[in-house]
């Protein structure tokens, strides 16, 4: 596939992104909530860490699966949203509070999303990989039963990401780029 073609033809455009932008190159993030819902349409549960398991997603989560690469949906294991486009939003709707209303898992501090989409960061001691960034649907609009939260999170809605390595993320987790290269193995 080529480099300037996506498998997606529903994300965001990164040049329509009107999510966080740090005001300095080295931003420095963490992890300030984490949710889960157990079956679809369930209410979030806010949870202080989650299990990730490569390939697979949040345990507990009602996008857990045994494969998302077998079902061509890597972009359907986790998702992130930041804090700063959740409190923006939340001023533009008059409301306090829309972490759990947004339906995403990893709800971050100080990285811009749009950073991270298409290369692999560290959550933690897990490894992600941005995948795409996303819009908000009919689904969350009646989930959340929030008249004009569509518009609100329109063009910074997150970033879907896929689960490289397992391990546990937690509250107050540091979020940065991989450093580290992947070996390939030798046959």
């Amino acid at each position: 596939m080529p480099v300037n073609e996506h498998p997606y033809n529903w994300e965001t455009p990164p040049e329509i992104w009107r999510g966080f932008r740090s005001p300095t190159v080295n931003w420095q993030a963490t992890v300030v909530a984490i949710f889960i819902a157990p079956k679809a349409a369930q209410e979030m549960v806010a949870v202080p860490q989650v299990r990730a398991f490569s390939d697979r997603g949040l345990e507990g989560d009602r996008f857990f699966r045994d494969s998302w690469m077998a079902l061509k949906r890597p972009d359907k294991a986790v998702s992130l949203i930041e804090a700063e486009t959740l409190d923006a939003a939340a001023a533009e709707l008059g409301v306090q509070g829309l972490a759990q209303k947004s339906r995403r898992n990893i709800v971050t501090r100080g990285v811009p999303l749009v950073e991270l989409l298409e290369r692999e960061f560290m959550v933690g001691s897990v490894r992600l990989r941005g995948i795409r960034l996303f819009e908000p649907c009919g689904h969350l609009v009646k989930l959340s039963g929030m008249k004009g939260i569509f518009k609100a999170l329109e063009h910074r809605s997150g970033l879907k990401a896929a689960v490289v390595s397992d391990g546990l993320i937690g509250i107050g987790d540091a979020i940065a780029l991989a450093t580290e290269t992947r070996q390939s193995a030798s046959v």
